[in-house]
């Protein structure tokens, strides 16, 4: 079923069960923390604002008291330590004030292209392998490798993205590689138009504490790399920002001598993109945006420049011969013109209790930062208040500060002797259902075995070899694992040992794929899983001169697959080397090291319920969700009239249980109404609880009700349109006389959702 996102319309209501021992809390404000907000808006700037006022009155209250005690020794300290805490809120405050306005739609006029970028190449498709249910559609090459070799049209691509024009209406596709940023207008979305980008030699940075001067790009005759590489690009859509991770083998100095860093690229005007700010991080091969854009997490490769062996080193240089890898770094990047990077980092510790190398995050549609790498894959709140399974405490989860949530290592086909050494844990996705998918949460395998949906981790294990080779454990494999019993910290557990195999916390594979025996194989050619997008049952991953792979993983333990486009070398053509495949708008989208960007179309049905937003890197507000759902509205050439489509849900005074009585049991009871209208072919009005924290249970603080809430689920179905109907909505809630109740108020935020599959 797909909901009707375009007139979807969901509300959501308190519902309360209080002891009355305690009087409900105040109204409902922005965190104090602007780092724990999922979206930066007027009210979180207004909050930051009132929060450093009042510091500054504290401030000023402190150093009056100290100038008239000038002795008093403690006067002094709280004086200084009221203005530093003042300062802080006042920076802030600055930033998030800067984050908002930044916030545009973009240009409104289409430009030109930039006559100093060679003409566009496009790579032709003969003899494609393919099945019959995926069609080639175009392709594209943008930036060529070397601005100076217009004739070397490189096509190098490691990773794609989007990002939506609300000044122009429609969106625009950015890829880098070892040639730059390119940028291509999808006015036409079957045939992307190269617009504008920045070239290598655009990106050249001078000589610094991190390395010499970048060389410029001249010597027709030379293949010395320029940038590099940039994979899985990550941009702020309501910023118009795109954030280029630079490794260190850039310009072609490799490890451990090569720079790293972060480069925040104007692209309002995407014809006419530029760089504001060149950030040295000790981290450089993929970033991600986390919490809105405020902040960036920048990860690998195994060494960032240090210039001493196979040693990473930190924000303030120093050396770590303990890590094997670099683990991810938080950059605040409100104000883009001064980005700041934090001494400590996040993900330490990931293979075991040993620092490895994190290779990419992964943010899904509930706000959760997936790590992969080294070790395997680990899940981190970043905004929030939830309970640390490390600690038994609750606390607020920040950027800078993240939770646990669930994760492990991830079986591979190395020896234990191997493990995270040869097979690495590239990119993962994390399974979500969101509040307007009224489907199960449970899924049936062919064995009968049911799981739960949001327990499923889709997981790529990159090794790049042909398909035939054994090398610790064989080529790359697409992976879903089962995170199940991972819940309570198992992951970060400090006796865990990565030297040691009886010391490892393992969760449970499912499944795996790899090509090899599969149609449209190439046995002798690279086979290594790498970046790929999800819409509904249906994976779509880049598996290198495999090709593109559309993947059916509606049964978790049995992958399929269902579809196949691999481009063999012919005159005047490039063969495949596909490293992402991107689910957008109808096509699919495949960003490749040789070809460019080609462009599919899949042509049966997707599996499955399609989620309001197809993840890749993050997954939030600052990012462009590819459309699964549009509504029409017929027009006749008579007179006549139409009928928008509408999906109205009102709602009616919330639900209230009133007191709960320790001791007894009882079951209560409490109701709600509410007022639908649709205009849709079908409807169905469902309550459900978004949480992941005692998810289908009332809390109070870190206390849960141990018994359900009931009513939650499906309230009722229509087979038409409907006006004004009132359905009553009742919950209930069972007390045992053994249930220990803790003083407060139980309570838990709904959503209610009117959806339809026939807008």
């Amino acid at each position: 079923m797909r909901s009707a996102l375009g007139a979807l319309l969901t509300a959501t209501v308190l519902m309360v069960g209080s002891s009355t021992a305690l009087a409900a809390g105040p109204p409902a404000t922005p965190a104090d923390d602007a780092a724990t907000q999922a979206k930066t808006t007027a009210a979180t700037v207004a909050r930051a604002k009132e929060i450093a006022a009042d510091l500054k009155t504290a401030s000023d209250a402190a150093a009056a008291a100290s100038a008239a005690d000038p002795d008093n020794v403690d006067k002094r300290a709280a004086a200084a330590a009221a203005l530093a805490k003042y300062a802080t809120a006042d920076a802030d405050a600055n930033a998030e004030q800067k984050s908002l306005e930044g916030v545009n739609g973009g240009v409104a006029t289409e430009g030109s292209i930039d006559p100093k970028h060679p003409a566009d190449v496009h790579n032709p498709a003969a003899g494609a392998v393919k099945s019959d249910n995926i069609e080639w559609v175009s392709n594209s090459r943008g930036l060529p490798n070397q601005v100076q070799k217009p004739t070397n049209a490189n096509g190098n691509y490691a990773g794609a993205t989007f990002m939506h024009y609300e000044g122009l209406g429609y969106d625009f596709m950015l890829g880098d590689g070892t040639g730059g940023l390119s940028i291509w207008s999808l006015k036409d979305p079957e045939k992307p138009l190269f617009v504008g980008g920045v070239n290598s030699n655009d990106l050249r940075q001078p000589a610094d504490a991190h390395g010499p001067e970048d060389p410029l790009l001249t010597d027709p005759a030379s293949n010395t790399r320029g940038f590099y590489e940039g994979e899985n690009p990550t941009v702020d859509s309501r910023r118009k920002l795109a954030y280029l991770a630079r490794d260190p083998r850039s310009w072609g100095a490799g490890h451990p001598n090569g720079r790293t860093g972060l480069y925040i690229i104007d692209v309002k005007d995407p014809w006419k993109p530029k760089v504001v700010t060149y950030h040295w991080v000790p981290a450089g091969h993929t970033a991600t945006c986390i919490n809105d854009c405020r902040y960036i997490w920048s990860v690998g490769p195994a060494n960032n420049g240090s210039k001493v062996g196979s040693t990473p080193q930190d924000v303030a240089g120093v050396l770590h011969p303990e890590w094997s890898g670099v683990p991810a770094f938080v950059t605040d990047v409100r104000d883009i013109n001064h980005p700041y990077t934090y001494a400590k980092p996040v993900d330490a510790g990931r293979n075991n209790n040993k620092t490895a190398y994190t290779h990419s995050v992964d943010v899904d549609q509930h706000g959760l930062a997936w790590t992969s790498g080294f070790g395997g894959v680990r899940g981190y709140y970043t905004s929030g208040k939830h309970l640390d399974p490390t600690t038994g405490v609750e606390r607020q989860a920040t950027a800078t500060d993240p939770i646990p949530y669930a994760g492990g290592s991830v079986p591979s086909l190395e020896t234990p002797a191997q493990y995270a050494q040869v097979s690495l844990e590239h990119n993962s996705y994390h399974r979500t259902q969101a509040a307007s998918d009224t489907s199960s949460p449970t899924v049936t395998t062919a064995s009968g075995r049911t799981l739960n949906k949001s327990d499923l981790q889709y997981v790529t294990q990159e090794n790049v070899i042909t398909c035939t080779r054994t090398d610790g454990g064989g080529p790359g494999r697409f992976v879903i694992a089962n995170l199940a019993g991972s819940y309570t910290g198992k992951a970060w557990d400090p006796t865990l040992d990565a030297a040691d195999p009886n010391k490892r916390y393992f969760i449970e594979k499912l499944d795996d794929y790899t090509p090899l025996g599969q149609p449209g194989d190439l046995p002798n050619g690279s086979c290594s899983a790498h970046w790929f997008t999800v819409q509904g049952d249906m994976v779509a991953i880049g598996f290198y001169a495999q090709g593109t792979r559309i993947l059916d993983v509606s049964d978790p333990t049995d992958i399929k697959q269902s579809a196949y486009l691999r481009i063999p070398s012919a005159t005047g053509q490039l063969a495949t080397n596909a490293s992402a495949v991107y689910w957008h708008n109808g096509y699919l989208y495949v960003a490749d090291y040789t070809r460019g960007i080609d462009v599919l179309r899949y042509k049966d049905p997707i599996k499955g319920v399609v989620q309001p937003k197809v993840c890749w890197n993050a997954c939030d507000d600052s990012q462009t969700p590819a459309k699964t759902t549009s509504v029409t509205t017929p027009v006749g050439n008579g007179p006549g009239g139409t009928v928008p489509a509408t999906l109205s849900l009102a709602l009616g005074t919330p639900a209230a249980f009133g007191a709960f009585t320790p001791g007894l049991a009882k079951e209560y009871t409490a109701s709600t109404d509410a007022t639908v209208i649709s205009t849709a072919g079908d409807a169905t009005l469902a309550v459900a609880d978004p949480s992941t924290t005692a998810n289908g249970h009332l809390v109070n603080g870190a206390f849960v009700l141990p018994q359900p809430l009931q009513g939650l689920g499906t309230v009722k179905t229509y087979t038409g349109p409907v006006s004004n109907d009132k359905p009553v909505i009742t919950f209930k809630q069972a007390i045992g006389n053994t249930d220990a109740l803790r003083t407060g108020t139980y309570s838990k935020t709904l959503t209610f959702t009117l959806s339809t599959s026939n807008p």
